[in-house]
């Protein structure tokens, strides 16, 4: 009989949510899964807000949480995996006439940008000026934001910004091609030993 471990991450639809009848779904929820499976656990996942998630991590109430992007400051904490999968972040904007070049710009052109509170894009959109950056609590809002002009920019995964844009009926939304960029994804433990057992069995997918 497999052990069963406890397995965190923020909901993320369309790669990790909740369904209608409370299961978890999602493209990231069957990777990690397989990858558990061929290193000989199960896993019961649950679904939060990243700051409870990863202090759940940390304190090991729970033993890994996915979908985590590495940082110097997160390196410090817990053991990363080997590369989940790449995601393809978009800058998006409601105004279609609008043209960054470069994240530079958007500092010298003051364009203001809406971010995800306690959220970690890499350091092109994290060491912007915090003036520029306005906080949402969710995806859902900061692209009903952008598609009413209320902010200049935000930042998406595509495959999440396309999934709302569906269901939400949202159509005056663009990316800017140019500050398109790769996030790679990981999984993070607080044991490395177990870190290791799954490694083994992501490189088996």
């Amino acid at each position: 009989m497999s052990k069963v471990l406890t397995v965190g991450a923020d909901p993320f639809p369309p790669y990790q949510y909740y369904d209608n009848s409370g299961a978890v779904k999602g493209s990231d929820y069957d990777l990690v899964k397989r990858a558990f499976e061929l290193a000989g656990y199960e896993i019961m996942v649950v679904l939060d807000d990243w700051k409870t998630i990863e202090e759940s991590v940390i304190n090991k109430n729970i033993d890994a949480a996915f979908q985590v992007q590495r940082t110097p400051e997160r390196e410090k904490k817990y053991f990363f995996s080997d590369l989940l999968r790449n995601a393809v972040t978009e800058v998006v904007t409601g105004n279609k006439d609008l043209v960054i070049n470069t994240f530079k710009e958007m500092e010298e052109k003051r364009t203001s940008i809406g971010v995800i509170k306690n959220y970690s894009y890499g350091d092109d959109i994290d060491s912007l000026d915090s003036s520029l950056k306005v906080p949402y609590p969710d995806q859902l809002p900061l692209l009903k934001a952008i598609n009413a002009r209320e902010v200049d920019m935000g930042v998406f995964d595509k495959g999440v910004k396309e999934y709302l844009m569906k269901s939400a009926g949202l159509n005056n939304i663009y990316p800017i091609k140019a500050l398109e960029f790769i996030r790679p994804l990981y999984v993070v433990f607080h044991d490395p030993t177990l870190r290791d057992e799954f490694n083994k069995g992501l490189a088996r997918l």
